[in-house]
This record gives C-alpha cells, sequence and structure tokens, in this order.
C-alpha cells in the first residue's frame, strides 16, 4: 500500500508540475525543473531554461543581416542528382555481405565498394569516391533507383549552394554545372541555368546513409553518416569551368563560389595540375589572396578571418551552426528536444603558451579571440540526435555563413 501510495504521489507531483509548464510559462525555469528533477523519473522535458533553449535564443539575437547585402550571387561548378537510400540495403541487394573494411580512393568493383562502406560505417564519417567501371556503376545505379525509399534531390556542391541562396526571394543566383533534365525540374525557380549548361542526361550521384546505432554484422555505426560515390566525368573534369567564367561578365555577380574540386580525384594526376592551373590563372600567388576560412566539424563551428576583408562573422558562423540543427533535423527552426549539445565545456585557444582558456557559455555561444592578425570565431553546434538527412548539410552551412558575411568596401 505505501509503494501504491508513493506512486500516486509521484503521478499527482509530476501531473501538477506538467500543469505548471502549461499554465504558468512565465515562471522561472530553474524552479520548474527543479520540481520536475525531485520526482526523479525522467529528465526535464527540454526548454527554454535549457542549454539548448538559451543557446538557440542567443543564436536568433545574434543573427542579424549585414549593411550590405548580397544582390548577384554565382556559383558553379559541379552539379548532379543524388539518389538517397540505405547503404546497409542496397548492399544486401547487390549480394554483398558484411566483411572487413578498407578505404580506396578509387572504386573499380562492387567489392572495393563493400570495403570502403564498411570503412567509414564504422567510424561514422563521410566520404565521396569515384567509382571507375561505367558498366557496374550503372547496374547499381538502376538497382538503388528500383528501391522504394530511394529519392531524389539536387545534388553536387554548386547546385546545394545555389539552391540555398535562392531561398531567398531578393536574390538573384546564376548556376553553371551539367544540368539535366531531372535536375532542371529540381532546382528552384530563382536559379537561372545557362543553356550552355543544360545537357540530355542527368549525372547521378549514389548517397549511401546510415544511422547512428545502425548495424551490419559485427558492424556498427558511431553517427550517423553517409558514403558517396558516383562515375561522374562531366564533374570529374569541371567540364564547366569555361562557362562558368565566361558567364560571369554578363551576370557581374557581388559573390562568387566555385566548388567541386574534389570531384577530379576520379582523374590522372597531370589533367588536375591542368585544370587547376586553369582555374587560378596560373598565378602561385592566388594561395595569399585567402583571407576567409569556414570550418565546421559536428560539434562546433570555427570561422577565421584576416582582419580588414570581413564583417559580421558573429553572425555568419552563429547562422551557419544553427542551419546544422534545423536541416539535420528538418525543422524551420531549432527543436530543443531534437538536440543536443555536444561541444566541449571548456578549451584551450592553442595549445602553444598564446592559448587562452575559454568556458563555454550558453547565453553568449559565439567566441570571438584574436592572433597575428586574424580574428577567430567558435560556436557550438547543436546536434541533431536523430537526423532525417545529412546530404548537402555542408553547403546549407557553407552558404549561410556567405550569405550573412559582408566584405569591406574597399576590396
Amino acid at each position: 500500500m505505501a509503494l501504491w501510495r508513493g506512486s500516486a504521489y509521484a503521478g499527482f507531483l509530476a501531473l501538477a508540475v506538467g500543469c505548471l509548464f502549461l499554465l504558468e510559462p512565465q515562471l522561472p525555469g530553474s524552479a520548474l525543473r527543479s520540481l520536475w528533477n525531485s520526482l526523479q523519473l525522467a529528465p526535464a522535458p527540454p526548454g527554454p531554461g535549457s542549454p539548448e533553449g538559451r543557446l538557440a535564443a542567443a543564436w536568433d539575437a545574434l543573427i542579424v543581416r549585414p549593411a550590405r547585402r548580397w544582390r548577384r550571387v554565382a556559383v558553379g561548378v559541379n552539379a548532379c542528382v543524388d539518389v538517397v537510400l540505405s547503404g546497409v540495403k542496397l548492399l544486401q541487394a547487390l549480394g554483398l555481405n558484411p566483411g572487413d573494411g578498407e578505404d580506396h580512393s578509387i572504386l573499380h568493383s562492387k567489392n572495393d565498394l563493400k570495403e570502403a562502406f564498411v570503412h567509414f560505417m564504422g567510424k561514422g564519417a563521410a566520404a565521396e569516391r569515384f567509382f571507375s567501371d561505367e558498366d557496374t556503376f550503372h547496374d547499381i545505379a538502376q538497382t538503388a533507383s528500383a528501391f522504394p525509399e530511394a529519392q531524389h534531390y539536387v545534388g553536387g556542391n554548386a547546385a546545394l549552394i545555389g539552391q540555398k541562396f535562392a531561398a531567398n526571394s531578393d536574390l538573384k543566383v546564376l548556376l553553371c554545372g551539367p544540368v539535366g533534365p531531372k535536375l532542371h525540374e529540381l532546382l528552384d525557380d530563382n536559379v537561372f541555368v545557362p543553356p550552355e549548361s543544360l545537357q540530355e542526361v542527368d549525372e547521378f550521384h549514389l548517397i549511401l546513409e546510415y544511422q547512428a546505432g545502425e548495424e551490419w554484422g559485427q558492424l556498427k555505426a558511431p553517427h550517423a553518416n553517409r558514403f558517396i560515390f558516383s562515375h561522374d566525368l562531366s564533374n570529374g573534369a569541371m567540364n564547366m569551368l569555361e562557362v562558368f567564367v565566361s558567364s560571369l561578365e554578363e551576370f557581374q555577380p557581388d559573390l562568387v563560389v566555385l566548388s567541386g574540386l574534389h570531384m577530379m580525384e576520379g582523374q590522372s594526376k597531370e589533367l588536375q595540375r591542368k585544370r587547376l592551373a586553369e582555374e587560378h590563372g596560373k598565378s602561385e600567388s592566388r594561395a595569399s589572396d585567402l583571407t576567409r576560412i569556414h570550418f565546421h566539424t559536428l560539434v562546433y563551428h570555427i570561422l577565421a578571418t584576416v582582419d580588414g576583408h570581413w564583417a559580421n562573422q558573429l553572425a555568419a558562423v552563429a547562422a551557419g551552426a544553427r542551419v546544422a540543427g534545423t536541416q539535420a533535423c528538418a525543422t524551420e527552426t531549432i527543436d530543443t528536444s531534437r538536440v543536443s549539445l555536444r561541444a566541449p565545456h571548456e578549451f584551450l585557444t592553442s595549445h602553444s603558451g598564446a592559448g587562452a582558456r575559454i568556458v563555454l557559455n550558453p547565453d553568449k555561444p559565439v567566441v570571438e579571440w584574436h592572433r597575428e592578425g586574424v580574428s577567430f570565431h567558435f560556436t557550438p553546434v547543436l546536434v541533431c540526435k536523430n537526423p532525417i538527412r545529412t546530404v548537402g548539410l555542408g553547403d546549407a552551412i557553407s552558404a549561410e555563413g556567405l550569405f550573412y558575411s559582408e566584405v569591406h568596401s574597399h576590396y
């Protein structure tokens, strides 16, 4: 009887706390959580007083549009259609069994595909590889497309970045890349594709996703992520680079975004050097022009900028981190019940003697420090616990950070 009464009291108290949450939302969050924690039944429902809620609210206050905004953005040069499906299910459908993993810089067979997938799934790490055998790739692609769960999306870094920018109706976006009929259908109406970029057949990339904790034989993924592979010769040779460059004079963009250099991994070293030399105008001094790096990991982002070149970077790094949580969870705003704060609570800005110790404060989530003419902006990420889709997340982060960035007028 005493046990029953104790359970009843706990139940009534839980009901009372629930009513307080609903009827008196202005009560201090700490008081409500103390009541809830006294039950020792379950963690308090996340809310505005949780570290995640406080951090999200602080981001919203920090993220403001720059004084000088982009009006016209040109993006190139890789574009494709992403076919997204379960990696384990596809490999099973191909008759492959789990085994030892091994990284391959280029995939030549189904067995190479399996070994590379196992290698990266075991680490929970993203990777992208070129599949050299055209016939085998097309057989795999047909099997993948036949899956009921397979979904088709805009793919390729340039197309994804352009699509993200195009969500802002006041921006004009030029996309140069190999755009086939399916991709053209998927693109936002605000994305302009020059006729020279249109082709009769789409380039397809296969996106093999896996969830955190997903198992295949003895393999268990520590994080949700994806493995990408393709037989994409057009993007691999950067065939649209000349179209992109020739389109810039007429379009007159405020911002030029060039992506897809990693797609050349399937090409010979000689061709890679040739295309990179053409892109950089055969000038070795171009590397010294680098003034901004947006570095993003699962749990934190850092924006590093050379002083005097960029403005509004506090908002930019916060916006990039915020979109990581919303896009991965497929929500319009941060849902604090579906994300978690996993960044270190304190860290050193450098392991040298010049480093400072930083203690994370959810109410002031962007930390800034300076060193040798470079400004660093750090913010944690609210990591989606059960991500809906991981593909294109890095491109959304990069685009969002650029959208809120401003270049000083004298550059």
